[in-house]
């Protein structure tokens, strides 16, 4: 499963999609919250604006590493955002993660190679895992898919039967996509919990009520009574009553018997008419 793989394994690079009906950023911030609780290094950088409920669910998790909250009187070019990424990146030997919060507002004034070359751009300089959010029903379906060449892992949420389910793909080393989908629940603490894997129902099995001996209606009879399969099961088959009577008499056995014929030799010249 991979959402219960991303908790135990090292970071990677994972965009969260989301909807406007269900928010992935509890997703997000209990992911990076589970990297720092782990001993790695993590950098936040918020672009979106945070709602008054957003707000009071930051100031509950209590952030333990660097943030980075932009806004409107900033610089929001491309160079700018790039040297805020780039500045400051020494995680005394440890795996930086760079959280991104989120991609939509970057992606409205930047084309997706730019953000592609930017993020490629950050991890030649260290060993860098970005973990961002991106909002689904912003973008275009072209947009979001391309983003899914820039990340080893995207995870979608949405909710079925009442509860929070996660759709993960994972592209593995060698080039391999991985897929499950699996229930998930966020605790207080900011601890994904629960997670078991989406069994998707079997199909019901409609069973034939019909007799086994059911035939299709038609005007002539194609079924036998008792009698009538007592009756056919006595006849005795001509092939059958060959095969005893062969077996009881030896001198029934098949033989070939071979003539050699005289030849026939023709008397005549077959050149007599011609004129030599």
């Amino acid at each position: 499963m991979i959402l219960k793989d991303l908790l135990k394994q090292p970071p990677v690079s994972i965009l969260i999609q989301d909807s406007f009906s269900v928010k992935g950023r509890p997703l997000f911030l209990s992911l990076i919250h589970n990297y720092s609780k782990n001993g790695y290094s993590v950098r936040y950088f918020k672009y979106d604006s945070p709602l008054s409920s957003e707000k009071s669910e930051m100031e509950q998790l209590k952030f333990s590493w660097q943030t980075c909250i932009f806004n409107e009187n900033q610089d929001s070019s491309r160079t700018a955002i790039e040297s805020c990424w780039s500045s400051d990146l020494a995680n005394n030997g440890k795996h930086l993660v760079v959280a991104i919060d989120s991609l939509s507002p970057l992606l409205l004034n930047w084309t997706v190679g730019e953000l592609a070359s930017a993020l490629r751009n950050l991890q030649k300089t260290t060993a860098v895992a970005v973990v961002a959010l991106v909002h689904g029903d912003v973008h275009d379906k072209e947009t979001v898919q391309a983003l899914n060449y820039i990340f080893h892992c995207h995870l979608t949420v949405r909710k079925a039967q009442g509860r929070n389910v996660c759709s993960g793909v994972l592209r593995k080393g060698s080039g391999k996509l991985v897929d499950s989908d699996e229930y998930y629940s966020i605790t207080d603490q900011w601890e994904v919990k629960d997670v078991e894997e989406v069994v998707e129902p079997s199909p019901n099995v409609v069973v034939d009520s019909l007799p086994k001996n059911a035939v299709p209606k038609s005007t002539f009879k194609l079924d036998l009574n008792a009698k009538e399969e007592e009756a056919r099961s006595q006849v005795v088959l001509p092939y059958i009553r060959k095969q005893a009577s062969s077996a009881t008499s030896e001198t029934s056995k098949g033989q070939i018997i071979y003539e050699a014929e005289a030849p026939d030799w023709d008397d005549e010249d077959p050149d007599d008419d011609l004129e030599i």
